[in-house]
């Protein structure tokens, strides 16, 4: 694939933005989260061609059909979506949303996040912009780029795939109990922190993000209790202290600060999901 425009990439644009969403809530920068929620729903709300495209392009790169059928299908109905949308407000858009990102980070700040399936979203992208015309390729090309597409939307993907647990698991406790996570996390945003940054910064629902954070809190706490009962010593009293502080966690009040939080227990949560097998 030649070099790829990812700051013309609406379906890019939008995992730079919720990881740096994640990044700024975690270094404990909220003006800067704060900015980024105010650039996502600007840019990003129902009525703009920006959400129209991201909205095609995840379809094409996170909806798993699990079918040759069906994948078919969604690959004939993206072809004519495509040509749907209003080009030109589309282009002023993503040029006034670089614009602002630019002004408040720099021109390269936002862009460095690392995002797992960059390659497929380039796909998606550039094939969107040859089905409406905008883009040429060469037949063996589109054919190349509509059989990955194909291949990941047939797939039967599993939900989420954890990373190798820390061998050390009473220093992982202890780090998320001291609020320090963000080397070892940076860039690297699961698909349940998503779901919670969704939920706070962009849906701005927050009683959906009460309920998440309450089933989070709960299976966090029974997977360290699991893992104490395993344990001896002063590491038993330290796992307890963890447990009632997530407890503790309280969703009356969710702000920056309770997400940020939330997010390390997340992870903390999954390194337990490989500790317990």
């Amino acid at each position: 694939m030649t070099r790829h425009n990812k700051k013309r990439n609406a379906g890019l644009m939008y995992e730079f933005l919720i990881r740096s969403i994640s990044r700024f809530l975690v270094e404990g920068n909220n003006e800067n989260a704060e900015i980024t929620k105010k650039i996502i729903k600007k840019y990003y709300n129902s009525n703009t061609e920006l959400h129209k495209e991201y909205r095609l392009i995840n379809a094409l790169v996170n909806v798993p059909v699990g079918s040759d059928t069906v994948a078919t299908a969604v690959l004939q109905e993206a072809r004519l979506a495509a040509t749907r949308f209003d080009s030109k407000a589309l282009k002023i858009e993503k040029g006034n949303m670089i614009k602002e990102i630019n002004h408040a980070f720099g021109p390269d700040y936002i862009y460095a996040e690392s995002v797992t399936d960059y390659k497929l979203y380039a796909t998606a992208s550039t094939l969107i912009k040859y089905w409406r015309g905008e883009k040429n390729l060469d037949i063996n090309t589109v054919v190349k780029y509509e059989k990955n597409l194909f291949e990941s939307l047939a797939r039967q993907k599993p939900e989420h795939v954890s990373e190798v647990a820390d061998p050390n698991v009473d220093s992982l406790v202890v780090k998320v109990a001291s609020n320090r996570m963000k080397k070892k996390y940076e860039g690297k945003l699961t698909r349940l922190q998503t779901e919670i940054i969704n939920l706070y910064a962009v849906e701005n629902d927050i009683e959906k993000t009460a309920k998440k954070i309450n089933e989070i809190k709960d299976s966090v706490s029974s997977k360290l209790e699991k893992y104490s009962n395993e344990k001896n010593g002063s590491i038993v009293e330290k796992i307890g202290n963890v447990i009632q502080k997530i407890k503790h966690l309280n969703t009356d009040n969710i702000d920056d600060k309770l997400i940020a939080r939330v997010l390390e227990v997340v992870r903390l949560d999954e390194e337990l999901d490989g500790v317990n097998q």
